[in-house]
């Protein structure tokens, strides 16, 4: 007698890190994000929803349902092992991530005691030279910085009587019993736009005019889920221009265990850089050790920060890369794309918040007696570079996402000749130590020289060299799931690929009804001939879904604990 074999899981559908789950507990509900295949022409209605809506369906019979990611087409939830090998073989289902554990990432000590006992860094501004460009009448003014982190406080160096610059408060995380239970995100905050009212201009941020809005991803234990973040970069999209969104910062990170095109972070942090956002990521505390960047700063289309250690003085020949910034990734781009301050960063401090209880001898006292708070971390690094992002847009708010990514990375400032270190590799710091002013100042890349007036009155093209900054994100391939999510968006555009021969096949002959859209064709198609601004956007729908299906404060949020922030 011939029994037929049952069917098995499609181990390549699966990630790796939920297939070792699985071994581990058959029976334990795992966090998942399934995400689909491309919707098939001809489109209706909102593709990328209905995409999502079959995922959340999906979900619904073979484990529980969260919410819809209508950003990559996928839906999050829960599954055992059963329900995820069921999953697998839908053929519309494209791959089953693991909804890993996001939050700030915890180091080592340092290697070594410092020789001298470093000042804490308030003088970080002036090392990134962002005092010069506050000096041209720019101070960031306009410009809106999405902090996607533990929530943000209403400090009195963000919200005046007659100015609350925080625009918008918005929660994918537990509940919220109060608006910065962390603590973190409130730092961050004032890292990029604090204003020193509470300390006298003591400490301020980078850009000390800029708003921000508050999108909460992290819980009130440190950590959220990747699903989160997504979902508060759907929420970003969708408020975008109602808020003068301009720049994401993410200072966080989850341990990149697929190469970037697989990675749905990835996918999400791409989808928001074409559609005008600067994305700017830590690349995590898991130095010095090489290939330890961390998701989404894994990506090549965003920009990824590193920290150095400023030594509290305003002289950057002391200045050393931080140990525990880390770089490299195992797709071998080369990150971080610079590095800035972030050892002993002082910003603001949330009374009573979980970092506040767990360091009390981290609490700095201005000296008109105001209480401010120290961390380090990349953290800290990536909030500057977003307040470097929101002076340039606030000076050119015509600059498109590559163009400020060149911009910074092509202008950055030596450091370190006096401290004796030596660079565990040649790309440990990318491009070295930002430098905002020569940022404010250069010409961008795809502009031509054009002599006129910044805001502040500075006469560009009499000042500097015309030479262009050499352009950034030419020649990349993007994620998986962002060729898959824009495909209806791309539809019926002019097809242009980089090699008319590759893989035997000729590629002139095809059209998009004969176009087979997988990653022979993602490989070969000439991402960079599109023209972004004049795609069809508004056939995608950004939060069109409610995240009503569960509530919140019932996921089993993995606890990476504040204190597991170790970093002095």
């Amino acid at each position: 007698m011939i029994v037929s074999a049952l069917p098995v899981a499609i181990e390549d559908k699966i990630d790796p890190a939920l297939l070792a789950l699985m071994a581990a507990d058959s029976q334990k509900l795992l966090p998942v994000i399934v995400e689909m295949q491309q919707p098939v022409p001809p489109f209706i209605g909102a593709p990328n929803v209905n995409r999502a809506l079959e995922a959340l369906d999906l979900l619904r019979f073979n484990g529980v349902p969260v919410a819809a990611l209508s950003l990559i087409d996928a839906a999050a939830g829960f599954a055992n092992a059963a329900g995820i090998d069921a999953l697998s073989l839908v053929p519309t289902v494209a791959f089953i991530h693991h909804d890993a554990t996001v939050g700030p990432q915890p180091s080592a000590a340092p290697p070594v005691p410092p020789a001298t006992a470093d000042q804490v860094s308030g003088v970080y501004p002036r090392v990134v030279r962002a005092d010069k460009v506050w000096q041209q009448g720019i101070a960031g003014g306009g410009v809106t910085v999405a902090i996607l982190d533990s929530g943000v406080a209403a400090d009195a160096d963000l919200v005046q009587p007659d100015n609350n610059r925080i625009l918008a408060s918005v929660n994918f995380a537990d509940e919220r019993l109060t608006s910065d239970p962390g603590g973190h995100g409130t730092h961050i905050a004032g890292i990029v736009a604090g204003n020193g009212t509470r300390s006298g201009g003591e400490f301020i941020g980078i850009a000390p005019q800029a708003n921000v809005v508050d999108v909460r991803v992290l819980g009130s234990k440190g950590s959220g889920r990747i699903s989160s973040v997504i979902r508060g970069i759907e929420w970003v999209l969708a408020h975008r221009a109602a808020y003068n969104i301009r720049i994401i910062n993410l200072s966080f990170g989850a341990p990149a265990t697929l190469p970037y095109r697989i990675d749905p972070m990835s996918a999400a942090v791409e989808i928001a850089w074409r559609r005008g956002l600067v994305v700017v990521a830590a690349s995590g505390n898991g130095g010095p050790q090489r290939d330890t960047v961390v998701t989404p700063g894994i990506d090549p289309y965003v920009i990824t920060v590193g920290a150095t250690d400023d030594r509290g003085t305003l002289g950057r020949g002391d200045d050393m890369l931080a140990w525990f910034s880390a770089w490299g990734s195992a797709d071998s781009n080369a990150k971080p794309d610079l590095v800035a301050p972030g050892r002993r960063i002082v910003s603001l401090r949330v009374p009573g918040s979980a970092l506040d209880t767990l360091f009390p001898d981290r609490v700095v006292v201005a000296q008109n007696g105001a209480t401010y708070f120290r961390l380090t971390g990349t953290s800290m690094a990536t909030a500057v570079v977003s307040g470097a992002a929101a002076l340039l847009l606030a000076g050119r708010p015509n600059l498109t996402p590559d163009q400020v990514k060149a911009l910074l990375v092509g202008t950055t400032q030596p450091y370190g000749q006096d401290s004796g270190q030596v660079l565990p590799d040649p790309i440990a710091d990318g491009s070295g130590l930002l430098n905002v002013y020569a940022a404010t100042i250069a010409v961008p890349c795809d502009a031509a020289p054009d002599p006129g007036l910044l805001s502040g009155g500075f006469l560009v093209g009499t000042l500097f060299s015309p030479t262009p900054v050499p352009c950034a994100n030419r020649g990349l391939r993007p994620a998986d799931g962002f060729a898959r999510a824009l495909y209806p968006v791309l539809f019926g555009s002019p097809l242009q690929w980089q090699d008319p021969l590759a893989g035997g096949i000729f590629w002139p002959l095809l059209t998009w009804d004969t176009l087979l859209w997988n990653s022979a064709a993602w490989d070969n198609f000439a991402w960079d001939s599109v023209v972004w601004d004049s795609i069809a956007w508004d056939s995608i729908v950004w939060d069109s879904i409610a995240w009503d299906s569960i509530a919140w404060d019932s996921i089993a949020w993995d606890s990476i604990a504040w204190d597991a922030f170790t970093l002095d």
